[in-house]
């Protein structure tokens, strides 16, 4: 991918107070503070991050939830790269009504769709302080599916049904990893140290896939969805048609299913010589993938930040 230093007209709708509708999902809340922090790394300011609450979020979303959304909320952030760079407030029975169209409020709808930072993925892109860092446990592959979810989820998330997920953990653990299955119900503690010391994550597109996001873990993506292609655009998916964006320095082999075998193919059990290629080079090529695009994001915000505070000084000259 050829990169180009962006333009300040670009990047001119960044903002210190954000407005977003909260909601019961860990993806959706840990969205909101990439781009609070994105957007504070780019100012040079303590930015604002406002969550307007829809329902009772003092209370248990599902009777059966190990924890409220907002202490999840809390502990997620406390690990995040300078934390201290945004401010959450929380409004109960929110009536802004205009928040609840869509994700967030103006003026962010105008940062959200901006070509270039959209196409980067630079609204959502951050990570958590690499003191925070496990070693990896040898062989471990965190796994989720939408088993025991308090809604069903949109069935384009749903690509495979929960046999086919048993039987690519099959094909896993045959092949010398020890998959950890997560839940909706999974403590937050818990979700965050088996995806801290994880080789890597296969999920669908939803639950903890922010948490992978922010330790920067090889992750895999049952989707073929551009939804996925905008939240976590380093990642590889399964029906993957442009890989030229992270492949340009990887060997000939670079198809998608050099990583992730077509489930429904191979089984040991009926197909025993039938190997899995996620082992060796496939998963050098998953971390290879991460990398590029970590180094690749890192110094486009510093481009970012740099370009608008260049501009700042201008303003005020």
């Amino acid at each position: 991918m050829d990169y180009q230093k962006p333009r300040y007209s670009q990047t001119e709708k960044l903002v210190d107070e954000i407005q977003c509708k909260g909601t019961p999902g860990v993806g959706d809340f840990m969205f909101a503070l990439n781009v609070a922090h994105s957007h504070a790394y780019y100012l040079q300011k303590k930015v604002k991050l406002t969550f307007n609450w829809y329902w009772n979020v003092k209370e248990k979303y599902h009777f059966e939830d190990p924890e409220l959304t907002i202490e999840r909320l809390d502990y997620i952030h406390k690990y995040y790269k300078d934390k201290d760079s945004v401010e959450i407030e929380h409004v109960y029975d929110s009536q802004n009504w205009k928040v609840y169209q869509g994700f967030y409020s103006e003026p962010t709808n105008t940062i959200m769709r901006a070509g270039y930072i959209s196409r980067m993925g630079m609204t959502n892109w951050w990570e958590f302080d690499p003191k925070h860092i496990l070693p990896n446990a040898i062989n471990k592959v965190v796994f989720w599916r939408d088993t025991f979810n308090a809604d069903v989820v949109r069935k384009w998330k749903r690509l495979i049904n929960h046999y086919g997920w048993d039987k690519m953990m099959d094909n896993f653990y045959n092949n010398g990893y020890d998959p950890v299955e997560l839940t909706y119900r999974t403590p937050v503690r818990e979700a965050m140290y088996h995806i801290n010391t994880a080789q890597f994550i296969v999920c669908y597109d939803g639950l903890w896939h922010y948490m992978a996001k922010n330790f920067h873990k090889p992750l895999i993506v049952l989707s073929r969805s551009a939804i996925t292609r905008l939240h976590t655009p380093e990642a590889l998916t399964i029906d993957e048609k442009d890989y030229s964006h992270y492949s340009r320095n990887f060997g000939v082999e670079k198809k998608r299913d050099v990583i992730f075998p077509k489930v429904n193919k191979v089984d040991r059990h009926h197909n025993p010589g039938k190997r899995m290629k996620i082992h060796g080079d496939g998963l050098l090529q998953l971390k290879t993938r991460i990398n590029l695009y970590k180094k690749l994001m890192k110094k486009c915000q510093d481009d970012i930040r740099d370009n608008v505070q260049a501009h700042s000084r201008q303003s005020s000259n």
